[in-house]
């Protein structure tokens, strides 16, 4: 029913790489969220401090996404859980390429924003990047924000086709694949 689920280091995709998947992945949902709702709040020092909240949890999350590559360059991909077209195998890594890259490029592209907007970059008051320019750099910030912010809706639009497949493989191919992510299923076992 399944093919083999080894990494390149041999070994079944444990707890690291489950707790990197769904750090990253929560963390991203977590955050696009919060960003949108952020769009809808009025001006003022009550904003600023949530804008802060969201710099200083999306640092974490692109320090997560930085252990999740160096992870996945050391251990590999695991192999597909079953058999699968040639399309939907490209398909697959297509988009997990893309949300690797975007899960770099938003936090990225939000420092980016930050320190073009002449601020420096904390996580929850601890200086992590301090202030590069005296005043707004307005070519920077634009191409920042609007990076950030199309990140934001291409990366929204990714997470629904990835939630979608992973549907797809435990409704309509029957394979391991939704198992495997969730830490429920290991290669021998039902």
């Amino acid at each position: 029913m399944s093919g083999p689920v080894q990494t390149r280091s041999g070994h079944w995709p444990g707890r690291v790489s489950l707790g990197l998947h769904w750090g990253v992945g929560f963390g991203v949902l977590g955050l696009i969220a919060f960003g949108f709702w952020l769009r809808t709040v009025s001006g003022g020092p009550d904003k600023t401090a949530l804008v802060q909240i969201h710099k200083s949890f999306g640092v974490i999350v692109f320090v997560l996404a930085l252990a999740r590559v160096a992870w996945r360059v050391r251990e590999g991909f695991p192999a597909p859980a079953g058999p699968h077209a040639a399309w939907e195998r490209r398909s697959a890594i297509a988009l997990h390429v893309f949300l690797v890259v975007a899960t770099l490029l938003m936090p990225i592209s939000g420092i980016l924003r930050s320190l073009a907007y002449a601020r420096p970059v904390s996580v929850f008051g601890l200086p992590v990047i301090p202030k590069l320019f005296e005043a707004k750099h307005e070519t920077l910030y634009a191409l920042a924000a609007n990076l950030h912010d199309g990140l934001a809706l291409a990366l929204s639009a990714a997470l629904a086709l990835h939630v979608g497949a992973a549907l797809k493989h435990h409704w309509v191919d029957r394979d391991g694949t939704l198992l495997r992510i969730l830490g429920l299923h290991r290669e021998g076992k039902p």
